[in-house]
Parts: C-alpha cells; sequence; structure tokens
C-alpha cells in the first residue's frame, strides 16, 4: 500500500533539491528537521537556500493538527527570510 503523505514530502524534498534549496525532512535516510516551538514540533521539511528558509508540513485532510501548524506560523512569523506552507494532498481513489 502506498503511503500518500511521505509520497507528497518525498516529491516537495525532490523538487526543493532541484533548486539549490539544502533539504532537512522527516523521512527515513533523511537529516530530521529542528523542533519548532515550545512542544518540540518537527515539520516534515525544513529547507534553507542561502539566506531564506521554508517549513513545510505535508497533511492528509484528515491529519491536520492545529496546534503545530500554529507553532509553525509563528517561528515564520517571528523569524525574519522564513516562510511557512502547509500542503493538503488529496485523497488516494480506492
Amino acid at each position: 500500500m502506498k503511503n500518500t503523505h511521505n509520497d507528497r514530502v518525498k516529491k516537495e524534498v525532490q523538487k526543493l533539491q532541484k533548486t539549490g534549496w539544502k533539504v532537512k525532512a522527516h523521512l527515513p535516510k533523511h537529516e530530521r528537521p529542528d523542533p519548532i516551538g515550545k512542544n518540540g514540533f518537527i515539520p516534515d521539511i525544513q529547507a534553507k537556500r542561502g539566506t531564506k528558509e521554508k517549513i513545510i508540513e505535508v497533511d492528509t485532510p484528515r491529519s491536520v493538527n492545529k496546534k503545530q501548524l500554529e507553532a509553525f506560523k509563528k517561528s515564520a512569523a517571528h523569524t525574519k527570510n522564513r516562510n511557512f506552507e502547509q500542503i493538503i494532498t488529496k485523497p488516494r481513489k480506492k
């Protein structure tokens, strides 16, 4: 069975790497992203290119964690040149 979430994270990692981003991903065989916020949430992707940073969280329609998203948004809002993006995957058709 395929894992929609991990497949999408891998796709985003490859896309970022092709455009020169240094990427950490919450996937096997990748450097793990740094914890964010007082609860130490781990984003799916943390990427850096020059002085720019991205935090990317990939969710399925049923896996959204509002506290986690708020921590990522707050981190991006309080850090110069950092932005946050949430990606919601489409459910697989059976």
